[in-house]
């Protein structure tokens, strides 16, 4: 099987407790990063998906609606917290650096300290080696690049020392905190800017099962 991001994002939030299609595409919807479409041609697919993967199973119809709220199996959570720990690769950095943010989203919720750690330290790892590429390809281009060009290529050379100095600062911020702590949880919990259950990092709001 080929899971994609969307398909991991929603047994992720599945696993902060239960949640209907409805409840996911608002939460989906809700987050300011608007990363993921919370379109029904997107959302339901992925979920049915998924549920035939063995991944989550629904529950019975409840409220007027008749809404089935979806539970991770274990087999969808062991290939959840698989898929948090695959190692950042090169492609990852270059093209997939959005899945790469939502893998370290959920890190909070399963993985050790150490595993986030070394995360972040893989990926500034492959970023560096990406930059220093991107670099010797500017000193020995951007002579021959109209002025524009210069400073697009630029941009690019900026975004990639900026996440450079996002890891190391997200490396020391974790290893100053303590796990389980009173901050940690809240972060783990607004994940996707949603969740009032600390507990389970990205449980529904209440009353949000119908």
């Amino acid at each position: 099987m080929d899971a994609s991001p969307l398909d991991y994002l929603l047994v992720g939030l599945l696993s902060g407790g239960p949640r209907s299609g409805y409840d996911l595409r608002k939460q989906i919807g809700d987050s300011p990063l608007r990363i993921y479409s919370d379109s029904p041609g997107a959302i339901y697919p992925a979920l049915r998906r998924v549920a035939r993967w063995g991944w989550v199973e629904p529950g019975p119809p409840e409220g007027p609606r008749r809404r089935r709220a979806f539970e991770v199996t274990a087999e969808g959570q062991s290939a959840f917290v698989g898929w948090l720990r695959r190692p950042v690769e090169r492609e990852d950095v270059v093209r997939g650096v959005d899945g790469l943010l939502l893998r370290f989203a959920f890190m909070g919720m399963v993985l050790s300290p150490p595993e986030v750690a070394g995360f972040l330290e893989q990926f500034e790892s492959e970023t560096r080696a990406h930059l220093a590429v991107l670099r010797q390809h500017h000193a020995r281009e951007s002579s021959g690049l109209p002025l524009t060009g210069r400073l697009a290529f630029e941009f690019g050379l900026a975004d990639y020392e900026a996440r450079i100095r996002w890891a190391r600062k997200a490396r020391k911020e974790l290893g100053g905190s303590r796990p389980g702590s009173a901050k940690d949880t809240v972060t783990r919990g607004r994940v996707l800017g949603r969740g009032t259950r600390p507990q389970a990092g990205l449980g529904p709001r209440k009353g949000g099962r119908s």
